[in-house]
């Protein structure tokens, strides 16, 4: 009978443990910590919806629906509020937890820091060295405790001219500020202390300190997502959309086609195969090749056109949260170099 070790008890592993276990294969997920846990991370299920279509389960998981949306580039902004939600927002210590415990009451195992014993194991363990990856960038964040709620999703391109984009995203009792950069980047924890300043000072919100949890973010897929008997997903494959960081949708997609690839005895290619048709354009490194000025320059553009044409804004704020084609949304931004 065959038996799968997963490391790494994060969406993508607990969800290919969830679906394995499920299907009757023996599970042993393990992790070096114990659950649960904090994860430096934005936290949020963009357009949820979508990913209710595929894990129907999620519609449990309590966070914080989001509907609007403020984009800054140069002295450019412009808002944008949608009729459904463009996020869902939660404390990653709680979602994590949540798919960790719905994998256990399948069936799945859980040790720490064990050693592998099974046939096929699974590689869950997050973005590690840079050099795994053909592009990669840093993200720094934090969660600070608020009073009082936000219900806005801002988002600063080019900010103090970096090649990437600072955001806040408000979560129940919580704001989560952070800044994500294509490498190198100098004097990025500087920029991230003055974002926090920017925020204060416009009053959209007020924390305590200016700590922050740093993280490697590839903004490219890994050169193999398999070796040997071992299946790469998530984070540690490199499936992170480019355009904004965003992993958990990919690292759970990949999961659950790990999952399927082993319940139905497939060739580990075809789980590659499946994999880029899958996440298709979504993954491919549009932005790489573009200058650091030449970007924040298309991007303020975008932002300058969107606070005057209310249908380019709508096109350019779905496309941001995943919510509309992607191919035309790099189409219309590409245009704009013209």
């Amino acid at each position: 009978m065959t038996k799968v070790s997963i490391l790494g008890a994060g969406p993508a592993g607990s969800t290919a443990a969830y679906y394995l276990a499920k299907s009757g294969i023996e599970v042993e997920l393990i992790d070096k910590v114990k659950f649960p846990r904090d994860k430096p991370c934005a936290g949020g299920l963009f357009n949820p919806f979508l990913f209710y279509k595929k894990f129907p389960f999620l519609k449990k998981a309590e966070g914080k629906y989001i509907y609007r949306a403020k984009f800054y580039a140069g002295k450019y902004s412009c808002e944008y509020k949608s009729k459904k939600p463009l996020l869902k927002m939660f404390l990653r210590k709680d979602f994590d937890y949540f798919l960790f415990r719905k994998a256990v009451k399948q069936g799945a195992k859980f040790y720490l820091n064990k050693k592998p014993e099974g046939d096929i194991v699974i590689d869950a363990t997050g973005a590690g060295n840079p050099e795994n990856y053909p592009k990669a960038g840093l993200c720094l964040v934090n969660d600070f405790k608020i009073k009082k709620d936000i219900d806005m999703v801002h988002v600063h391109y080019g900010f103090k001219g970096i090649k990437g984009y600072c955001w806040l995203y408000p979560k129940k009792g919580h704001a989560n500020i952070g800044i994500g950069a294509y490498l190198p980047q100098k004097k990025i924890k500087e920029i991230y202390e003055d974002y926090i300043d920017f925020l204060e000072k416009n009053k959209i919100v007020k924390v305590k300190g200016k700590q922050y949890n740093a993280k490697i973010i590839p903004f490219a897929p890994a050169k193999r997502f398999y070796k040997g008997n071992t299946l790469f997903v998530g984070d540690r494959a490199g499936f992170v959309r480019p355009s904004t960081g965003e992993g958990i949708y990919f690292g759970m997609v990949s999961g659950k086609i790990a999952a399927r690839t082993i319940i139905e005895k497939k060739r580990f290619s075809w789980y590659e195969q499946h994999i880029r048709k899958e996440f298709g354009e979504y993954l491919k490194p549009i932005m790489f090749g573009w200058s650091r000025r030449l970007l924040n320059k298309v991007l303020e553009k975008a932002v300058r056109i969107c606070s005057k044409d209310d249908e380019f804004k709508k096109r350019f704020a779905e496309n941001f949260f995943r919510m509309g084609d992607y191919k035309l949304g790099w189409v219309f931004l590409k245009n704009l170099i013209k």
